[in-house]
This record gives C-alpha cells, structure tokens and sequence, in this order.
C-alpha cells in the first residue's frame, strides 16, 4: 500500500471513528388547529379552562415539520385578558416518528415551548422556541376554536 493511500486511510478511520455530534438547528412553520375547552370557570374575574386540540402544519420552512401533525392537551385561565396556562403537545412526522413536549404562556413575557422527548428521528430531541397566533377563526361553536399559530425555535437531534 502506498503512503499516500495508508495516510487517506488512516484520516478516513480517524474521521469515521469521531463521535456524531448533533447542532441545534432552526425551525419555523404555521400550524392550524382545531380544538376544544372544557370550562372551569367564568366570572368577572376569571376565565379557567381545560383545553385539547389537534393540528397539522399547513406550511413549513424546516422539511422536518412537513405534512407533520400534532395533539395538545393543557389549561388556560384569562385574566385582565391575557392568557396563562401550561400544557403538553405530541408531534407526529411523516413516516411515524413522534416528538413530545411542553408549552406555556407565563404571567409575563413571550409562550415558550421545549421539546423534552421524542420516538425516531427525535428520539433525544433537546431545544426551544416560541408560539404565537396568527389568527382565530370565526366561531362556529362556542366550546370548540380554530385557528392558525406560527411556532419558531431551535431543534437538536442527537
């Protein structure tokens, strides 16, 4: 073997054998949604609910989120009309793979969202990003709403 391709092998072996490090990358899509309350409680002061909703991604940047859909669960409560509330959403990609993770709208300050597990192509997903509406549809019934949001952030895939 010459040196030239004992040299060529030995940087292929040393750049095969380097670990897989994953980077954070960006993501961007708007997904519309369908979804409906379960009321807690409604008075001057406060507006408390349950919430469940299902949604697909209507447009995407990130080839990832393509097509992919996603089912919500949490509680809002509405005062002085600000929403405040937590929940968990479950992403589905085309081909199966299934991330899960937790959003929020704070007392103060912008919704936040974090990835926190995932099956496939997210399984260890990590990462951060936000929410925030776009528009809500007309109301057809009152215990169901509609509407899009863009969510945005930073994805890392071990």
């Amino acid at each position: 073997m010459s040196m030239f391709r004992r040299v060529a092998l030995a940087l292929l072996l040393g750049v095969a054998a380097q670990p897989n490090f994953a980077a954070d990358a960006a993501y961007d899509f708007t997904v519309c949604t369908a979804g409906k309350r379960v009321p807690l409680e409604a008075n001057a002061d406060i507006v408390a609910f349950g919430v469940e909703s299902w949604g697909v991604v209507a447009t995407s940047t990130t080839k990832l989120f393509e097509q992919a859909s996603t089912h919500c669960v949490g509680y809002l409560r509405i005062v002085a009309g600000r929403p405040v509330g937590k929940g968990s959403c479950k992403w589905v990609l085309v081909g199966g793979d299934s991330g899960v993770g937790e959003w929020e709208y704070p007392a103060a300050g912008e919704s936040t969202w974090n990835w926190v597990a995932g099956t496939g192509r997210l399984k260890g997903v990590t990462g951060r990003g936000t929410f925030k509406e776009v528009f809500s549809a007309p109301v057809v019934d009152p215990a169901i709403g509609l509407g899009c949001r863009r969510d945005w952030g930073t994805i890392n895939l071990p």
